[in-house]
C-alpha cells in the first residue's frame, strides 16, 4: 500500500510516520504550510513545535519521501465540492500528481469527506478517540461463564490482551473476584501473591483496592512500570514504598529521581532560587513532594547528603548514565515531559536499574508543549505496552481525603 499524507496527518503522527521504512508521498504545499506554521504568530506553541520537528524529520528521512509539486494547471479542477484552498490543492495533487494507486491519509474530517467524494481511497486518523489502554481489562461473567472460565473452556483470545496486561474478573454483581496477568507465552497467570512493601521509612504498604493490588504486582515483576491516575490515588505512595523497601533490603543502592520542575499551569512563578543545585531542587516542587511523602525536609536532606536519593534535573541529563549504579530510577509527574525529553530520560537507564514513572496525562499537564500527541508519558505507553519487562496500571480510587475526591469532579 502506497500512502499520500496531508499536512495534518503528518503533524499528528509525527515520529511514528517514519517508523515504517516504506516510501510515501507528500505535496510541496505541505512544506509551505509547515514553514508558515513555524513562523506564525497566531499558532500555539505546541503546533509550532510540531511543525519545526516535522521539518527536521523530513530532512532526516528525505530518501523516504517523494515530494510532488502542485501544477497550477490543476486549478481548473477546483470546483464544487472543492473550495479554493490549500487542502483542496493537496487532494488534487494526490489525484493528478501520482500515477500509482495511493491511499490518502488525513486526520481532518473535511479532507476525509472531500477525498472520498473524489473516489480516493482514504485512511482517516481519528485522534479524537482517546487511548483507552489502562494496563488491564475488566470483564463481567455470569455464573455459567465463570464455570467455563475456571474449567479452561472460555477462550482467552476473546479478551484481546497484550503480554503483561492484567485481567480483572467480575461477577454478575460487578464485584472483582479474581486477578490474572497475560504472559508473554500467551497464558493467563492467576495472581495469588498478596503484595506487601515493608520498610522503616513507610511501614507496611498494602493494597487498598484491586487496582493497587495489580500495580504492586507490576512493580514486583517488571523492570519498568507506569502508574497513572488522578491525584490521591496512591501512585507516589506505592512507588516510594516499593523503592524504599528495595533500598533498605539492599536490592538497590540508591533512588535516582529525574525531575522536570515545571511550574503548575496557571500559577505565578516565584523566580530565582538561591543555593546549590540540590538546594534549589529541594526548595522547588520535587522537594515539597519528597518532604510531604517522607514527613520531614531534614530527612530528605539527609538522604540526599548520604547519596541515597540523587536528584537529577532533566536540564542536566545529557551524558548521564545509570549503568553500574544499581538504582531505582523514579520519574514523578511524568506527564510533564515531551516525547523527546522522555526518550532522553529513558535512554539514561542501565540494565542493572529499574524504572518507575507516575503521572496523570489526562488532567495534570502543565505546559502546552507536553499536551496531546507530544506527551512523553502517553508515548511510553504506546511504545512499551506488550513488552515482557513493562507493566502499566491506571489507578482509580482517590484515598487522600473526601475533599480530594470532590475536587476531582472540578473538570
Amino acid at each position: 500500500m502506497i500512502y499520500f499524507y496531508d499536512t495534518c496527518a503528518l503533524l499528528d503522527k509525527l515520529d511514528s510516520t517514519f517508523e515504517d521504512p516504506k516510501e510515501f508521498y507528500i505535496s510541496n504545499l505541505t512544506l509551505k504550510e509547515l514553514e508558515n506554521i513555524k513562523i506564525s504568530s497566531n499558532k500555539d506553541e505546541e503546533i509550532k513545535y510540531k511543525a519545526r520537528k516535522l521539518i527536521h524529520l523530513i530532512e532526516e528521512h528525505w530518501q523516504q519521501i517523494k515530494i510532488i509539486n502542485y501544477n497550477k494547471d490543476w486549478d481548473l479542477y477546483i470546483s464544487d465540492p472543492l473550495s479554493d484552498n490549500v487542502d483542496s490543492r493537496i487532494i488534487i495533487t494526490a489525484i493528478y500528481g501520482v500515477s500509482e494507486k495511493i491511499t490518502f491519509v488525513t486526520s481532518d474530517l473535511c479532507c476525509k469527506q472531500l477525498a472520498r467524494s473524489l473516489n480516493l481511497n482514504v485512511e482517516y486518523l481519528d485522534y479524537t478517540k482517546a487511548d483507552k489502554y489502562k494496563g488491564y481489562k475488566e470483564i463481567t461473567l455470569d455464573d455459567v461463564e465463570l464455570a467455563k472460565f475456571y474449567s479452561n473452556l472460555y477462550p482467552t483470545e476473546t479478551f484481546n490482551l497484550l503480554p503483561n496486561e492484567y485481567l480483572l474478573i467480575k461477577n454478575s454483581n460487578n464485584e472483582i473476584i479474581d486477578h490474572y496477568k497475560y504472559t508473554k507465552d500467551k497464558n493467563l497467570e492467576r495472581i495469588v501473591q498478596y503484595p506487601i512493601f515493608d520498610s522503616k521509612m513507610f511501614g507496611k504498604v498494602k493494597p487498598k483496592d484491586d487496582y493497587q493490588y495489580i500495580a504492586m504486582n507490576s512493580l514486583l515483576n517488571n523492570q519498568i512500570t507506569v502508574l497513572r491516575g488522578p491525584a490521591g490515588t496512591g501512585k507516589s505512595y506505592l512507588a516510594l514504598g516499593y523503592l524504599f523497601k528495595l533500598l533498605e533490603d539492599g536490592d538497590i543502592d540508591k533512588i535516582i529521581i529525574f525531575c522536570n520542575t515545571v511550574a503548575t499551569i496557571g500559577s505565578a512563578k516565584l523566580g530565582y532560587y538561591p543555593g546549590s543545585r540540590d538546594t534549589k531542587l529541594l526548595d522547588s516542587q520535587i522537594g515539597n513532594f519528597l518532604s510531604s511523602k517522607l514527613g520531614d525536609k531534614i530527612e530528605v536532606e539527609r538522604l540526599v547528603e548520604d547519596n541515597k536519593i540523587v536528584l537529577v534535573p532533566l536540564s542536566d541529563i545529557r551524558g548521564y548514565d545509570t549503568s553500574g549504579h544499581k538504582a531505582g530510577v523514579y520519574i514523578t509527574e511524568a506527564q510533564n515531559l515531551s516525547i523527546d525529553l522522555m526518550k532522553l530520560a529513558l535512554q539514561r537507564i542501565g540494565e542493572d536499574c529499574i524504572c518507575i514513572l507516575d503521572g496523570d496525562d489526562e488532567t495534570q499537564v502543565d505546559l502546552p508543549l507536553y499536551t496531546g500527541k507530544n506527551n512523553g508519558l502517553r508515548r511510553v505507553s504506546e511504545i512499551f505496552r506488550g513488552e515482557d519487562m513493562y507493566g502499566e496500571v491506571t489507578l482509580v480510587n482517590i484515598y487522600r481525603s473526601r475533599i480530594a475526591q470532590l475536587a476531582e469532579k472540578m473538570k
